[in-house]
């Protein structure tokens, strides 16, 4: 059974880092093979797992939907977005990287939409979890290139415009025309006195299971100002203690 935990939240709140250390603690928790998808158009996820990142698929999407670089119809078409989205691929220790890329453009995409996320379903039944860092809108999920999701992770720093800022991320999941199973949120980067108590009371109001917080972590916050990846962190920083809890908390879903 594959687990698929997208992860989303609004920018500079450590999404992508969490994410870093989420593919890693998985992997050593045994829970890979583990696919790394980079949803989010910034695309950083590659540099904090310490990997190059492979080609786009927005790419693959681009050449597919225009008259020119489309592919035969049929079978032929398959095939050949197919092969494209394995040169993607970006292979390391315990995990595999997907870079998505840049939104749409003006083009009509609907068959080759459709083309990549067959092809990903595909893919992703060779893998026991997948983790997929989105952006705030969560635009790749909203255009379906994914259709299920067993967890939901919110993040939100402890701050009430974050917390307003992943309430409207609960809200839009809901909108969206994929099953959730299950909606978390999680707060990260809580400083040792806690978080604070107008943002614990709103907490409880959130649509989502309250996932173990993630402290501030120096070790952490240095290691990304000066482009180190999460592989190479001590395994007793306390951030990525706690990611391990989170990612054990995770991996009880597929008894579910």
């Amino acid at each position: 059974m594959t687990l698929s935990i997208a992860v989303a939240g609004k920018g500079g709140i450590g999404k992508t880092t969490f994410c870093g250390l989420l593919v890693r603690c998985l992997r050593d928790l045994n829970a890979g093979p583990v696919l790394a998808v980079d949803a989010d158009p910034n695309s950083n996820l590659a540099e904090a797992l310490g990997v190059e990142p492979g080609k786009p698929l927005a790419e693959i999407r681009e050449a597919g939907s225009s008259p020119e670089g489309s592919p035969p119809s049929g079978i032929g078409r398959v095939r050949v977005v197919s092969d494209e989205l394995q040169r993607a691929i970006v292979e390391a220790e315990g995990f595999d990287l997907i870079t998505m890329g840049r939104p749409e453009g003006p083009r009509c995409y609907c068959a080759v939409n459709n083309l990549l996320r067959n092809a990903l379903d595909n893919l992703a039944r060779n893998y026991r979890t997948i983790v997929i860092d989105n952006e705030a809108g969560m635009e790749h999920l909203s255009r379906r290139t994914t259709n299920d999701v067993d967890a939901l992770v919110v993040i939100l720093n402890p701050t009430l415009p974050s917390l307003r800022a992943a309430r409207r991320i609960l809200e839009l999941s809901r909108e969206l025309p994929i099953r959730v199973r299950h909606r978390m949120v999680l707060v990260n980067r809580v400083d040792p006195q806690g978080v604070p108590v107008e943002v614990q009371n709103d907490l409880v109001h959130l649509d989502g299971e309250r996932l173990p917080d993630v402290p501030q972590d120096a070790v952490v916050e240095q290691a990304g100002a000066v482009g180190r990846d999460v592989m190479s962190l001590p395994s007793d920083t306390p951030a990525l203690a706690a990611v391990r809890r989170v990612a054990e908390t995770l991996g009880k879903l597929r008894l579910q």
